[in-house]
């Protein structure tokens, strides 16, 4: 019985070493800790690339490295990261989408060539071949130390910059009417003091810029944008892309015109003003225009209420009242129109839908059944029906 005692508590300090051990925090690398820490990437095979339409699909290379030394083996994430200028400290970079766990990340065709363009605006033609800089992006989402004692997160790392000489080419571009085609415009948001920028604000604080007609979009649905309105001195406003998110966003820098800017776009003088943004070449511009005619009231009106009758319409005060909204619910599919002070002397219509460009006495809108924030600007007749 002594013996079995014995061989008992010996177990029980095996195990609980055993234990211990198990649960041991790792050491961690102090320069992984505080980001300081680099890593290797190695030069590709090739320094120059030739970008095509017809690969963008495909990877034009993959990049390698040696995992950072984290002072224990992790399951790292990589991303690429590409600037026009070997300081990414203070160039702008792009980040590609595409992320690879193992130390081979391949680099697609399409984002790289998007990147690009981003970097340096829209392209000659013909294309001339740029000066890319790249480098890898490491991470790991596990990477702190037990809850029970410290709680220091291993940062992002970043490796050495490799040259590349890459020609990228022109995306094809189609009309806002193409079926492949889903519009990701960009919103005005600040006017008149309003920062609504989820669903509820639509109409009243997230005005949508216009599409404009001919070839201007890429299957990502950017391109160009415009939108034409009353702006006060006295407010201030910023676009950004997605609802319910302030990143990315057109702003300011020292006065001028900013993607990421940092501070809230302001004008000179009170008036009506065009912005057209494109979202390819990530290019703004906002100049002064003349003053539009306006209208007394606004409706919706369609098959859904047997064309008898008109859905009001709420005017934006902040943009002269020429940006008019409603919400609606369709219960099946049909058509509609918008029209100016319940007649129809003069109306807008398009066979587009969601969204479209209204011409005077144009054809019904082709809805579907849902329930939409429905937007007019009455200036061009561009139209939004943003399902809730």
């Amino acid at each position: 019985m002594k013996k079995i005692n014995i061989l008992f508590i010996v177990l029980l300090s095996i195990i609980g070493f055993t234990s211990c051990e198990d649960t041991k925090d790792p050491i961690i690398n102090s320069a992984a800790i505080n980001g300081s820490l680099s890593f290797k990437l190695n030069q590709p095979q090739y320094s120059n690339y030739l970008l095509e339409d017809a690969s963008s699909t495909k990877d034009l290379d993959s990049l390698t490295c040696v995992q950072p030394a984290y002072g224990f083996t992790a399951a790292v994430t990589y991303s690429t990261q590409v600037c026009g200028d070997a300081n990414f400290a203070t160039g702008t970079f792009q980040t590609l989408p595409t992320t690879v766990n193992g130390e081979k990340v391949g680099v697609n065709v399409k984002e790289m060539n998007k990147a690009i363009i981003s970097l340096f605006g829209k392209l000659p033609n013909p294309v001339v071949t740029k000066d890319v800089y790249v480098r890898l992006k490491a991470y790991i989402t596990d990477a702190s130390y037990s809850t029970t004692t410290d709680s220091l997160i291993v940062k992002p790392l970043y490796s050495n910059v490799v040259k590349l000489r890459i020609t990228p080419y022109e995306f094809p571009l189609f009309p806002y009417t193409d079926a492949s085609i889903t519009l990701r415009p960009w919103y005005i948001i600040g006017l008149g003091g309003k920062w609504d920028n989820n669903k509820a604000g639509l109409g009243a604080s997230l005005i949508p810029l216009n599409p404009v007609a001919g070839n201007k979009y890429d299957l990502n649905g950017d391109g160009e944008y415009t939108y034409t309105g009353y702006f006060s001195a006295t407010t201030n406003f910023k676009l950004i892309r997605d609802i319910e998110a302030w990143s990315p966003s057109w702003a300011m820098t020292g006065g001028v015109l900013k993607l990421n800017g940092a501070d809230n776009i302001t004008i000179p003088a009170s008036g009506y003003y065009t912005i057209t943004l494109n979202s390819i070449d990530n290019t703004m511009t906002m100049v002064a225009t003349t003053t539009p005619k306006t209208y007394a009231s606004m409706g919706l009106i369609g098959a859904f209420n047997g064309w008898g009758g008109d859905v009001a319409m709420t005017a934006n005060p902040n943009t002269g009242s020429h940006v008019w909204y409603t919400t609606y619910t369709f219960d099946s599919a049909d058509g509609c129109k918008f029209r100016p002070n319940g007649n129809w002397d003069m109306n807008w219509g398009a066979g587009t839908f969601p969204y479209g460009i209204g011409t005077f006495n144009g054809s019904n809108i082709p809805y579907t059944a849902g329930k939409y924030t429905a937007i007019l600007n009455d200036i061009d007749g561009s139209y939004y029906f943003i399902k809730l």
